[in-house]
């Protein structure tokens, strides 16, 4: 979103195997609070010792460290799944800039050369991807695989991304999606290999399809203006995720699907400006800490809720006793009100997909950055 040092970075799809031989070798694994631990330190490690220069990221370094903070602090609380959502794209970030900082020179002669980098890269994530679809996840929470599917199906698409742009404008500006799709390639290996194993009732994962048709018809029918005009953004993070979701449900990565709806659920929600009044924050505030302990409580693997709440907890839970913005008071309330209630509906048989009649086109919405 691999945050190692910059040799260790371009081996991600070699040491990704390395992980699962030692790992069935039975070697001891740490916990993994200390695992993700170490994993924010090398990061900020390699950002002190070797930071981004490049004009085209002015800021890149703040960001990232910021990334790091808020990951560390996370953990520190005991939000373990919120920790690894911060270092993620901590991850990222640094390693699309690190590319493009270090690639520069070699594909300054042209496409040619860029489309050399591009194959090589091609080659170790075709790979990679095709070992990643072939995991056993039976021992792991439902959560863990969620996020590491979500970063794997995000590289393959950063990566075409990256030609796209190389061949559209000038090839350093494919670079940074280059960079990103090895990060999330990497990152996706780091959280398979967390020791964290299901000690609950498994969650009966299954396809998300005709939630997601459902939602998808919901975001078209909201797409009038003025609305459609005044939350363009909006609609482009809800459009992304929902297109997102369907490419991991297609490949049956449905921890990922469910992950990624439930996102993409919180999107759809954050279309309502409504900012919850001081009742009403009390209020979302006690119905938070209830879903917390419910999950908490559960006989069953709810760590994909789980996902979410840490997410509602770390904004409302600031260091140093910082308010919640306006536009987190709202997600907050969207997770608790509306996410959560998705999350359940999940547990029940798929509904029957619904007949279209007529011809369908797909719009495909690209953004920056795709995370």
């Amino acid at each position: 979103m691999m945050l190692r040092q910059v040799s260790a970075l371009r081996s991600a799809v070699i040491a990704f195997g390395i992980v699962l031989v030692s790992m069935a070798a039975g070697a001891a694994p740490q916990d993994a609070a200390t695992q993700i631990k170490s994993e924010i330190e090398r990061a900020q490690q390699s950002l002190k010792d070797k930071p981004i220069s490049n004009p085209d990221f002015p800021e890149i370094n703040s960001r990232i460290d910021g990334l790091l903070n808020e990951s560390s602090a996370a953990l520190s609380s005991g939000w373990l799944f919120l920790a690894l959502e911060k270092l993620g794209q901590a991850e990222d970030f640094l390693e699309g800039a690190r590319i493009t900082v270090e690639k520069s020179e070699t594909i300054k002669s042209g496409l040619p050369a860029f489309e050399a980098e591009w194959n090589k890269a091609s080659l170790e994530l075709a790979a990679f991807d095709k070992k990643a679809h072939g995991l056993a996840w039976n021992h792991a929470p439902a959560g863990i695989r969620a996020i590491s599917e979500a970063a794997q199906g995000r590289a393959l698409p950063l990566l075409e991304g990256s030609r796209g742009f190389a061949t559209a404008t000038q090839p350093k500006d494919g670079l940074f999606y280059m960079g990103e799709s090895k990060g999330e390639a990497g990152f996706a290996s780091f959280v398979y290999a967390l020791s964290i194993p299901r000690k609950t009732r498994e969650f009966p994962l299954r396809s998300l399809l005709p939630e997601l048709q459902a939602l998808q018809e919901k975001t078209n029918a909201a797409f009038q203006p003025p609305r459609s005009i005044e939350m363009h953004p909006r609609f482009i993070a809800l459009n992304s995720t929902l297109k997102f979701a369907r490419e991991l449900d297609a490949t049956k990565s449905y921890a990922g699907a469910l992950y990624q709806y439930l996102e993409a659920v919180r999107h759809y929600g954050m279309l309502d400006p409504a900012v919850p009044d001081a009742a009403k924050q009390a209020a979302i505030r006690s119905k938070l800490a209830a879903e917390l302990k419910k999950v908490t409580d559960s006989s069953r693997d709810d760590s994909i809720a789980r996902i979410f709440l840490e997410r509602a907890a770390g904004w409302l839970n600031k260091p140093a006793g910082a308010a919640p913005t306006d536009d987190e008071w709202r997600a907050v309330r969207v997770i608790v009100e509306e996410v959560m209630p998705a999350y359940y509906a999940a547990l029940k048989p798929a509904a029957p997909l619904q007949q279209r009649a007529g011809r369908t086109a797909t719009l495909t919405l690209v953004r920056w950055p795709y995370t």
